[in-house]
């Protein structure tokens, strides 16, 4: 991809590096398999949010609500992502039927597994990694007394940095196959501790569920940042990615009330 195209004025130099970096990939990736079809949707999408007119309103009022341009950038890339598998493409009523069967097969397999082997299978790949970074440690420590820099008397006062390593061992597989058991849902589970609800769809085979899943998906997102919907925001945007400049607030309101 040619990544030396001009931008407006208006457009964020931080979302442009980022497009830069896209294409930049893409660009290496069909150097080392020049006749395999690339995925361009990234730079695409980026593209749009740089360039189309009524992107400019949206970019300038992204500070009233202090709301980086990067920031916004991955909001809307994560919007655009619709799992097109299960449990993601269940209706409401279909996703509580999948998690009581989750659950109920989370609870067999706990008990079935109880006290074999396959029990410590967790605990077994943690501590395999853990020694293999603590012998690399006390290597590393060992050899700093022949760095000159450092007083080897003092050196040798000093112990390991793995003793201060905090202890993540994950449990048993069982304990934990117990734990999924009693969780409400899957949006209990979140990286660094963060929950959020995931999107659900009443039509989710509908031709438009992509385009609804994105209104939704982008409102939460904003609301968690701002406290507020931002419907004008979201409708400029949505209206840019699928390009659809008849998109009303009228319809992002009916989509993600």
């Amino acid at each position: 991809m040619v990544n030396s195209q001009r931008f407006p004025s208006w457009a964020p130099q931080e979302v442009i590096s980022e497009w830069k970096e896209a294409c930049d990939e893409v660009d290496y990736w069909k150097r080392r398999f020049p006749a395999a079809e690339h995925n361009t949707e990234q730079a695409d999408l980026l593209y749009r949010l740089l360039t189309y007119p009524d992107m400019k309103s949206v970019w300038e009022k992204l500070p009233k609500y202090k709301i980086r341009a990067t920031s916004f950038a991955s909001m809307v890339q994560l919007s655009s992502i619709y799992i097109e598998t299960k449990p993601h493409n269940l209706t409401p009523k279909e996703y509580e039927s999948w998690l009581i069967e989750v659950k109920e097969t989370a609870m067999k397999l706990a008990k079935l597994i109880e006290l074999s082997r396959y029990d410590q299978l967790l605990q077994e790949r943690y501590f395999s990694k853990r020694n293999k970074l603590m012998l690399e440690n006390i290597v590393g420590h060992s050899l700093k007394i022949f760095d000159p820099n450092i007083d080897a008397e003092q050196h040798a006062k000093t112990e390991p940095e793995y003793n201060q390593w905090p202890d993540l061992s994950p449990g048993l597989l069982s304990a934990n196959l117990r734990k999924l058991a009693i969780l409400d849902s899957d949006d209990q589970v979140g990286l660094l501790g963060t929950e959020q609800s995931s999107v659900k769809l009443d039509k989710p085979k509908h031709p438009n569920a992509k385009r609804s899943f994105f209104i939704k998906k982008l409102t939460q997102l904003i609301r968690s940042e701002t406290g507020q919907p931002l419907r004008e925001i979201v409708a400029k945007t949505t209206a840019t990615v699928f390009d659809d400049p008849t998109l009303t607030e009228r319809q992002i309101i009916r989509a993600a009330p």
